[in-house]
């Protein structure tokens, strides 16, 4: 079955380079460069997985999971952030991250993690 992943991040390179990364896998990749786009995205779609940036222009991700999370309670949210401090972890997962990794996360990881969720 052909699962659906979402990426939201404004980094044009990161996204590249997940999507990359998980060509071929039967998966569909879809990204958002904003916390804004990747709502919409998000109740076009209604993803499998979403892979969530913390650090946006227009809203922090943990926000943009807590808004996906009311139309979408059961999506997998899966955060990376370089604001890995104690308190910024806690409150992706409260509202709505079911993993969080701390960047830079490397490529065998993602793997892992996404493999997980998907499996």
């Amino acid at each position: 079955m052909n699962k659906t992943i979402l990426i939201i991040d404004d980094e044009s390179t990161i996204r590249w380079i997940l999507k990359v990364s998980l060509e071929g896998k039967e998966l569909t990749i879809v990204e958002a460069s904003s916390g804004e786009e990747g709502i919409e995205m998000a109740r076009q779609i209604s993803p499998d997985l979403i892979i969530m940036d913390y650090k946006m222009p227009d809203m922090n991700g943990w926000s943009a999971t807590a808004k996906i999370k009311k139309f979408l309670p059961n999506v997998i949210v899966i955060g990376h952030t370089g604001y890995a401090s104690a308190q910024n972890l806690q409150e992706g997962i409260d509202l709505g991250c079911t993993e969080i990794l701390q960047k830079p996360v490397d490529l065998d990881e993602w793997d892992r993690t996404i493999s997980k969720y998907l499996a």
